[in-house]
């Protein structure tokens, strides 16, 4: 028995892991970004007097978004026909240590990233 196949099974896990939340943490970076400067240019020109913003419908837009995030990321998973949903079909390609150095590898690249 040897160790070869999970060694590189755990490295390529933790490589993969660790772009990927490199990658998430850069998105989530730029995208807080851009959001911030809209919403302080609406701010500016609120205060400035250049337009009005009805509070009333901007939080009925956003719980509504909200709502509909939640519900559809719910209904992914709870779908019948999903791979997610039937798990004796996809639980042997996920391995222990292709799983935890990905586990690892995710959690050191949104760290570091």
């Amino acid at each position: 028995m040897t160790l070869e196949p999970a060694i590189i099974t755990g490295i390529f896990g933790g490589l993969t892991g660790f772009l990927i939340g490199y990658f998430i943490r850069k998105i989530i970076s730029i995208i807080l970004f851009a959001f911030g400067g809209v919403l302080s240019l609406i701010t500016y020109l609120q205060y400035q007097g250049l337009i009005s913003v009805n509070e009333g419908r901007v939080q009925y837009f956003t719980s509504t978004i909200t709502s509909s995030i939640a519900n559809s990321t719910t209904n992914i998973f709870l779908h019948s026909g999903n791979k997610f949903t039937m798990i004796p079909y996809w639980i042997h390609d996920l391995t222990i240590p292709f799983v935890g150095s990905m586990t690892v590898g995710i959690t050191v690249g949104f760290i570091r990233g």
